[in-house]
């Protein structure tokens, strides 16, 4: 039996077949041909279709203007290009161009995405300088005429610009801010040699230098009297004194909403002459700071941070402010941390190997039972076991048990758990986690080898990779297993994985050329019941996704287009539509999008839920992207309206609107001191430290609330319930009279089982079961439900601005659209519903998580549990560290309305960042790209546990630019960890918070005044001043990652940098040499060409070997040999 309609599959347009070869399905998007002979044989099934595949294309234009300096770079799509055939037309879904045109100093003048925009035009950046060589204004890019559209120098680009963005509609751009004369930031620089940075700008007239709403600099020193001077004593630090005048470098910060000259909303930051940072100082009122300490020992290792609500002078480790608010640090002879306070915590400890790999730790829990978590890793220094083992002997003792062990790592073997046990420790109480790399020949791999489909690679190019993973089934003697299979280009195309109901999932994925994932096919397994779930993806020429089509089990006329995107002509989200069942002829719904001047959004529209948000033009104006008004209702019918206000520390002091409102007061450390709510009379919060330990006065009148050791809430006051908690600070048990909770997670933190009074739901990766029946699967814009009669009928999610979902609908048995429920928030996430049945309830809800009911309205965040009651979480943040200035319980620093908490780690700002770096939790790069922010972001493991993938990523990328990592720092140059090629692929480890300032300033005081010649000689094969070889400065290689001038820089950067300023401090014998004749000099030897009589040429006559700025230097030196010189540095 033939089917025959029209859909949207593959990318090929025409497609002639003369014989059947059992495929499932045929397709093409404009034709298939069927030829004689061809034939289906009886009891065969086959799906043949056509459609557009919304892959529009058209040939690749190229005609660069002759007369300019510029470089193409070109991204082959499609394979088999070689040197003979480069150059033969292609459309622009087979190859990507970009442009870039260089003046004769090889600055960059103009970036040319050629035909980038989804209309098929150039995306053009203009640049410009002034006489100093900066870039005062940088310009918004923008989207020329299709007539010059073919990688051509656009001579009057900054004018073309300004048109453009002063009418966009004029210039053939739907959707783009009007932005009159204003669609660029300028920045202000000092009028002294050291060109600092005084103000910066952005675009938009209300953001221009003129108008006052800026982001601000100052540079200074301290004056007297104006900073502590903390110093350690036995057993904890005392200020008996403050620094003298000028003996700090003072730095203030301003944000768009500060003036100029007010202490309010000001940062200052205070560092010594080493850059270690002393004080962080803001201020609540012109009287009022709020001040963080930061305290070293005498090797600069940091031992104390002491947050604001710290008034004394002096402390000591037993005393109770110590315990409340002070972190705390300690280290052994190697520099290796070994204990950490945490304030509201105990102690933890740390032990390492003579590898200075970390083998044991311990949390203050963990101590009164006398379990040590421990690691153990390979000889090539990866972990492979994790767990818990048994001793009472304190963190001292067991270092040197470590330290003395003959043996620092484990071998394979081919039994037991596939690895000896030969290093400390031996005496394992049970593992957590087992990991296998390089290969398939572990024990009682069930799933066996690469099976040879899906282009997977055998053992002999998996060298390196995970291939396999076991992971404990908490409180069970359950471990769980996973096997990784990757393709050609090392990808993971499938993993084979247990589940913990007796069932297994399978995941097989299959790339494009490009790299983009386009196709995911899940098989899901429990008591015997198969079911499929196929997602498939389209992309656009520059590889934005177009459309998302999903396909529960097999049978290809139930395949739905869950969402097609739509983007305007600078590659913004313009329209949504959602819910397809006629190859996207219709669609149930649609949500249209627009931004500001500065990318934040502005309003979604549809005709069941739109919102519009204001900034600087609300009734409290903000200028920083603080949200100043939020109006919503269906369509542009905003019929309710939330309005806000704030302090100038950004925390929301209140949120008004019509029957939802909430009035907040704070303490220094930022918690909630007092709570309105619809105005029922104030509610009182009391604390002990950072502890709540009990609300009193109006309806939140509540009990005491109790801890244990490790901070965590072991008595709810509000509700009542006992709280038992895993080695992850994970919520257990929760009981009260009539009512008993229990969780049930594995090792890694992942959430597999909750019970309620015996109602048992298990999770499993997105798949949701009631006992062992399917009730739920997640797909990217809501779930499919599985109906009482077998079929499964598709739910959607409309979401505000922070991922809240505002209203959920189905398409009814009549065709239409009908609403299941809809929901309104109180600022701090408290539920305000309407029309919810329980039979459809969605409990995934506020920030997306899902509502626990039975413990008071608390959402499940993944590694902590937040209740919207209160405004506060229940347990201490895992990265406190990095909010040293605020109390580990605070909630997205009081901004609910602009921040969200993605998984219970980290704040993320909602609607406006950007991201460029992208590492996993130990710093290892997985993801650069050239998306115009040089942040640094740092991402958790996944929910399995396993670190994220550039493919994990990616899809995140796509839908939050920031894709959910943590922001902590930037790089003064956006592919700073990639390789040195044309793939710019990720590469390089981020050691955060460490730095290569002291070391470059150490040995520029070694070459100073030193001969080249000689220094050049020390700079090379392993020598003195050579960084990316030395091990110990570069730990991980070439690429290992520090701070340098307070942006995160490679090892090879961090050397150019010392190269270029040792040639500015140093001598040809005896004489110092120009910034010019220097860079010469290392392009000569670049281009190996470096002899004494070329030398002599270049100093003596100007000789060079290469084009101005770098002079044959390879461009990724040359700049940072630059700044190295340019430095301010003496």
């Amino acid at each position: 039996m033939a089917i025959v309609s029209s859909i949207a599959q593959e990318n090929k347009e025409h497609k002639t077949l003369n014989i059947y070869k059992n495929e499932k399905t045929i397709s093409a998007t404009k034709s298939v041909t069927l030829k004689d002979g061809f034939f289906v044989p009886r009891d065969s099934e086959v799906h043949i279709f056509t459609a557009p595949d919304f892959m529009e294309s058209v040939l690749s234009a190229w005609l660069p203007s002759k007369n300019q300096n510029y470089v193409r770079t070109r991204l082959f799509k499609m394979p088999d290009v070689n040197p003979g055939n480069i150059d033969s037309a292609r459309n622009t879904r087979e190859v990507n161009q970009t442009v870039q045109y260089i003046d004769g100093l090889g600055r960059g003048l103009q970036a040319n995405t050629v035909q980038g925009s989804p209309t098929f035009r150039d995306i053009v950046q203009p640049v410009a300088y002034d006489d100093f060589g900066r870039e005062r204004f940088k310009y918004l890019s923008y989207s020329a005429p299709l007539t010059t559209s073919n990688g051509s120098f656009k001579p009057g680009a900054i004018a073309d610009q300004t048109s453009f963005y002063n009418d966009p509609v004029a210039a053939g751009a739907i959707d783009i801010p009007v932005i009159q004369n204003a669609a660029f930031s300028e920045t202000r620089f000092e009028a002294s040699p050291l060109n600092r940075i005084m103000e910066m700008g952005a675009p938009g007239v209300a953001w221009q230098l003129s108008q006052g709403h800026t982001k601000k600099i100052d540079h200074g020193t301290n004056l007297a009297g104006e900073v502590k001077f903390w110093q350690l004593v036995a057993g904890g630090a005392e200020s008996t004194k403050t620094y003298e005048v000028n003996r700090l470098r003072k730095t203030i910060t301003r944000d768009e909403n500060t003036p100029a000259t007010q202490k309010v909303g000001s940062i200052e930051e205070f560092k010594d002459f080493e850059g270690r940072l002393i004080l962080k100082r803001s201020w609540e009122t012109e009287a009022r700071d709020v001040s963080t300490y930061y305290v070293y020992d005498n090797f600069n290792n940091l031992r104390y941070v002491i947050p604001p609500a710290v008034g004394q002078n002096n402390f000591s480790e037993v005393n109770e402010v110590f315990d409340q608010y002070i972190f705390g640090y300690r280290y052994d002879g190697r520099k290796r941390m070994i204990r950490k306070k945490i304030p509201g915590k105990g102690w933890e400890s740390m032990v390492y190997n003579n590898l200075d790999q970390l083998v044991l730790s311990q949390d203050s829990v963990q101590k009164t039972e006398g379990k040590w978590l421990f690691n153990k890793y390979d000889g090539l220094g990866r972990l492979i076991l994790t767990g818990i083992c048994i001793s009472t002997e304190n963190a001292s003792l067991l270092e040197s048990k470590v330290n003395g062990a003959a043996r620092l790592w484990e071998n394979r073997t081919a039994g037991g758990i596939g690895y000896s046990n030969n290093a400390f420790p031996t005496n394992i109480t049970y593992y957590h986690s087992i990991n296998y790399y390089d290969d398939y020949s572990f024990p009682d791999n069930t799933f066996g080898l690469p099976d040879g489909s899906l282009s997977q690679l055998g053992t002999a190019g998996t060298k390196g990779m995970l291939t396999g993973n076991r992971t404990t089934v908490l409180g069970t003697g359950t471990m769980l297993l996973t096997v990784n299979y990757y393709d050609t280009d090392r990808r993971l195309v499938q993993t084979k994985s247990e589940n913990h109901l007796n069932g297994n999932d399978v995941i097989s994925n299959s790339y494009n050329f490009a790299g983009e994932l386009e196709k995911s096919v899940r098989i899901n397994t429990v008591a015997g019941v198969k079911t499929t779930i196929s997602n498939r993806y389209l992309y656009d020429h520059m590889g934005r996704k177009r459309a998302t089509y999903e396909l529960i089990n097999e049978n290809p006329l139930n395949e739905v287009m869950l969402s097609k995107l739509d983007y305007n002509e600078l590659g913004q989200l313009q329209e949504k539509s959602l819910h397809s069942t006629n190859k996207g002829g219709s669609f149930l719904q649609n949500t249209t999008y627009t931004y500001n001047e500065r990318n934040w959004l502005k309003k979604s529209t549809s005709a069941q839920f739109g919102m519009e948000l204001t900034y600087q033009d609300g009734t409290n104006p903000q200028f920083n992207g603080n949200i100043a008004r939020q109006r919503w209702g269906t369509g542009v019918d905003y019929t309710k309206k939330f309005v806000y206000t704030y302090d100038l520390l950004n925390r929301l002091l209140k949120a008004d609107s019509a029957g939802m409102k909430e009035v907040l007061t704070y303490d220094v450390m930022g918690n909630i001191l007092s709570l309105n709510r619809d105005d029922a009379g104030l509610s009182n919060y009391s604390y002990l430290g950072n502890r709540l330990d009990q609300i009193s006065g109006a309806s939140l009148a509540t009990g005491k609330y109790e801890y244990d050791v490790n901070g965590n809430v072991k008595l709810d006051g509000r509700n009542g319930l006992r709280i038992t908690y895993n080695h992850l600070n994970l919520p257990v048990t929760l009981s009260k009279t009539g009512l008993e909770v229990t969780y049930a997670y594995d090792a890694s933190g992942r959430k597999l089982q909750k019970t309620s009074n015996g109602t048992v739901r298990n999770y499993i990766d997105g798949i949701e079961y009631n006992g062992n029946v399917i009730d739920i699967i997640h797909h990217e814009e809501g779930i499919v439900r599985n109906n009482s009669n077998g079929a499964f009928s598709y739910e959607y999610n409309l979401k505000d601005h922070l991922g809240n979902v505002r209203y959920t609908f189905y398409k009814n048995p009549s065709g239409g659209l009908e609403r299941i429920q809809s929901d309104d928030y109180y600022a701090f996430g408290l539920r305000k519903s309407a029309n919810s049945p329980a039979s459809l309830n969605n409990k995934y809800l506020y920030n997306g998580k899902e509502i626990q009911d039975e413990l008071g309205g608390q959402y499940d965040y993944g590694a902590r549990f937040y209740d919207p009651v209160i405004g506060r979480w229940n347990v201490v943040d895992q990265l406190a560290e990095m909010y040293a200035v605020t109390s580990p319980y605070n909630y997205t620093l009081n901004n609910p309305v602009r921040f969200i908490d993605p998984d219970g780690m980290r704040v993320e700002d909602g609607p406006n960042y950007l991201a460029s770096t992208h590492t996993d939790r130990n710093g290892k790069v997985i993801a650069v790209y050239d998306d115009g922010d040089l942040g640094v972001y740092r991402h958790e493991n996944n929910e399995d546990g396993k670190a994220p993938t550039k493919a994990n990523i990616d899809k995140r990328h796509e839908r939050s630019t920031s894709a959910g990592g943590q922001k902590m720092g930037e790089t003064e140059f956006w592919d700073e960890f990639t390789t040195n090629d044309a793939k710019k692929k990720p590469i390089g480890r981020i050691r955060f918070g460490e730095s290569w300032d002291k070391i470059i300033d150490t040995y520029n005081d070694m070459a100073n005044e030193q001969d080249l010649y000689l220094t050049g000689q020390q700079s090379r094969n392993r020598r003195r001043f050579d960084i990316k070889e030395a091990d110990f400065l570069a730990e991980d290689g070439v690429m290992t990652g520090k701070l340098l001038d307070g942006k995160y820089a490679s090892a090879r950067s961090a050397g150019n940098y010392l190269a270029g300023l040792n040639g500015r401090t140093g001598t040809i014998q005896g004489q110092r040499i120009s910034r010019i004749t220097y860079m010469k000099l290392a392009g000569a030897l670049q281009q190996r060409k470096y002899s004494f009589w070329n030398a002599l040429r270049i100093v003596t006559f100007g000789t060079s070997f290469g084009s101005a700025p770098f002079y044959g230097e390879e461009e990724y030196s040359g700049r940072m040999i630059l700044n190295g010189w340019n430095s301010n540095r003496k």
